[in-house]
């Protein structure tokens, strides 16, 4: 049998073609020639160090608490959902009692809910004095007196 040997300059050439490719497809930083002898790149220069960046958490929520939580703060902080209600625009649904005191349950004409305890304001001269079960009793300023209206949960 005759048995066939790849010629040297075959044999170079297809080492070359493979190293070429797996260098491609790989993407090392090592190629060889056509000798056979490996070339070694050096890595690219790093553009930035450490120092260079800084993180701040400052204006970013904690990712620890809950979204929620966060947008309640926020609402508490600016006191944006509790002002500017005048009494018309609200209808007392009923009250509730915790460990903490007692709430209002009060829907404005949108239908959002909204709760008040003691001491909070709907406007500039109207505020919750006292929150009983089944009623709540408002304050206003008048002239410089001071005069209470008491909110009865309308019965069905």
């Amino acid at each position: 049998m005759n048995e066939s040997k790849p010629r040297p300059a075959v044999r170079r050439l297809t080492n070359l073609v493979a190293s070429l490719s797996l260098a491609l497809v790989v993407g090392s930083y090592t190629c060889h020639d056509v000798f056979g002898q490996a070339t070694v790149k050096s890595p690219p220069a790093a553009k930035f160090s450490v120092g260079d960046f800084v993180y701040s958490a400052e204006g970013r929520r904690d990712p620890f608490e809950a979204v929620y939580l966060t947008k309640v703060k926020k609402n508490r902080e600016s006191g944006s959902i509790k002002k500017g209600y005048e009494l018309e625009e609200l209808k007392l649904v009923g009250t509730l009692k915790t460990d903490k005191g007692r709430f209002a349950m009060m829907e404005d004409m949108q239908g959002r809910g909204i709760l008040f305890k003691k001491g909070d304001f709907l406007n500039s001269s109207l505020w919750v004095t006292d929150v009983q079960e089944g009623r709540v009793a408002l304050a206003y300023k008048l002239k410089g007196d001071t005069r209470s209206i008491n909110i009865d949960i309308p019965r069905k």
